[in-house]
């Protein structure tokens, strides 16, 4: 039952282009088992002739025949190329679904899940599933399109040969199917030990310089090597159950060719067929019975890529980021003025399973000036700044930007008021023109050179041998920390935000690297109002107001 649904589920997804993909699929199938029907009794009227001697009698019928099958293999071809490019469409689709989703979910869902998990499901569990669409699903109805338009030239041709040599060919798929249940467990678990291995394998890449310097690799490759293990175990026994369906459809394969022999022979010698109709017969039991073979191939592999499909759609159903409302909080009455810029109003909030951070707790930031946040290491500084971009959700009490509450503006119009910088910034592999672009795609090149002016960042970048075109090795490897971090600032400063938050920007920086953000900074609190998450002393001096959290 969790098949069919799936299947279905996978098909509706088609939408509109449904019906299109059915229809090739059902008549590039019909036309090419026609094309076979047609050789077959091609070959019938030849024995007949052969064996009659009126050649010149049916000149019409091999005319007639010859023709049916040469319209019949243009016209399959022209199917073909439509449902291959309905496939390819589809297939395409899925692995856009699955990259749009991923980047989708609440800050939590990134926090608690590894990105190898989310790369395994773009790039493995995608392809695998989006084989229902490119093959598997083809492979399975087209055996079943064939044996019916077989089936009844084969019953016009003789009825009790292929009444008899039809039910074996059941026989043969009822027993392919029962495989098909410990196949599609073996693909789960495959699936599920790849994204494992595929997360293990990032942190290896990722932390590569930590772990020569604490010669930790051993570890790494210990517990992919276990889980490698797995995979292979799992493996082989999708190869055994493989192998065991091959060998017991070689040997039934045999078997029904000698029957029809016998029963062949039996019907000529009793006068109930004609050579002519055991040789169309015989070709067309051939393909039937290679194509009864190929349905219960091909069910436990459709069966196998709709376990995959099923990982997906479990995916794509996870919930996503409320974008209109991020404060599931009770509403109190604000505490504020006019010059505030950002109020936590009366909040509380922990995290899941651990004590409040905060018991209607009130901070208040000033409009159009630095101001330091400040606490001991554990406080819930950089929880503060999660919270204010709507990364978690308050628990109570309200948060206020310039006067209006985050849940009455919604967490799209929150984040257009913000410009972030990170203690860590994130460079993409891309240059830096277009990563500090990233803050506002349609803004000019001189727009771009005035932000990174404004943040200190032009004069490092114009020394450099393409300048502006220099691409990003490995999110910033190519660059210092300082340079890293006044790259993130000009992209705050692009966005034209009218608030920038800081998250410890400065505390992994040289004093020179420091000195020159922190003279950027300068320019930047007599337009916007900077929060700075700080315990660097230095930081703290140059604000205009402090907030102890």
């Amino acid at each position: 039952m969790g098949i069919a649904k799936n299947l279905v589920k996978s098909l509706q997804m088609m939408e509109r282009r449904l019906p299109l993909y059915l229809l090739s699929i059902f008549m590039m199938t019909a036309l090419n088992a026609l094309f076979e029907v047609a050789g077959s009794v091609f070959m019938k009227i030849i024995f007949d002739c052969a064996n009659q001697g009126s050649v010149y009698e049916r000149k019409s019928q091999i005319i007639i025949t010859v023709i049916m099958g040469i319209l019949a293999i243009i016209m399959a071809s022209i199917f073909m190329c439509i449902y291959n490019n309905e496939a390819k469409r589809m297939s395409l689709k899925l692995k856009m679904l699955v990259f749009e989703k991923s980047m989708k979910f609440p800050y939590v869902y990134y926090e608690e899940h590894h990105s190898g998990e989310i790369l395994s499901k773009l790039v493995y569990d995608t392809d695998i599933a989006s084989n229902i669409y490119s093959s598997r699903l083809r492979r399975v109805l087209a055996p079943i399109i064939f044996v019916a338009v077989f089936a009844v030239a084969m019953m016009i041709i003789n009825p009790f040969m292929t009444i008899v040599l039809i039910a074996f060919n059941v026989i043969l798929f009822l027993i392919n199917a029962l495989l098909s249940n410990p196949m599609k467990k073996v693909g789960k678990k495959l699936s599920k030990n790849n994204a494992v291995m595929t997360n293990i394998l990032s942190d290896m890449i990722a932390g590569a310089g930590i772990s020569k310097i604490y010669d930790i690799n051993h570890k790494g490759v210990l517990k992919y090597k276990t889980v490698n293990n797995q995979y292979t175990v799992e493996q082989k026994e999708k190869m055994r159950l493989a192998a065991l369906l091959e060998m017991f459809n070689s040997g039934f394969d045999l078997f029904c060719a000698l029957m029809f022999v016998v029963l062949g022979i039996i019907l000529v010698q009793q006068k109930f067929a004609t050579i002519g109709e055991v040789a169309a017969i015989y070709t067309l039991y051939t393909s039937l019975s290679f194509r009864f073979l190929q349905l219960g191939k091909n069910f436990p592999e459709l069966v196998n890529c709709i376990a995959y499909a099923e990982r997906i759609f479990e995916f794509l159903e996870l919930p996503e980021e409320n974008k209109e409302i991020i404060s599931k909080s009770i509403l109190v009455k604000p505490v504020t003025q006019k010059e505030d810029a950002v109020v936590f109003s009366n909040i509380s909030f922990g995290y899941k399973d651990k004590e409040k951070l905060f018991n209607r707790a009130t901070y208040e930031f000033p409009a159009n000036k630095l101001i330091a946040a400040v606490g001991p290491s554990g406080c819930g500084k950089s929880t503060l700044a999660k919270l204010l971009l709507g990364f978690y959700t308050i628990d109570r009490g309200d948060i206020l930007i310039f006067g209006k509450s985050i849940s009455e503006l919604g967490i799209s119009k929150v984040r257009e008021q913000i410009a972030y910088v990170p203690q860590e910034p994130y460079l993409y592999n891309v240059s830096i023109l277009d990563n500090i672009r990233y803050a506002r795609k349609t803004a000019s090149k001189q727009e771009v050179m005035e932000a990174a002016k404004l943040a200190n960042a032009h004069e490092f970048i114009s020394k450099m041998e393409n300048g502006y075109d220099t691409v990003i090795i490995n999110r910033g490897n190519n660059l210092s920390g300082g340079e890293r971090q006044r790259i993130a600032i000009a992209r705050a400063i692009l966005k034209d935000s009218p608030v920038i938050l800081m998250d410890e920007a400065t505390s992994a920086l040289d004093n020179e690297s420091e000195q020159m953000i922190a003279d950027s900074i300068a320019s930047l609190k007599k337009r916007k109002t900077v929060i700075m998450i700080a315990h660097r002393k230095k930081t703290i001096q140059m604000a205009d107001s402090i907030v102890e959290v």
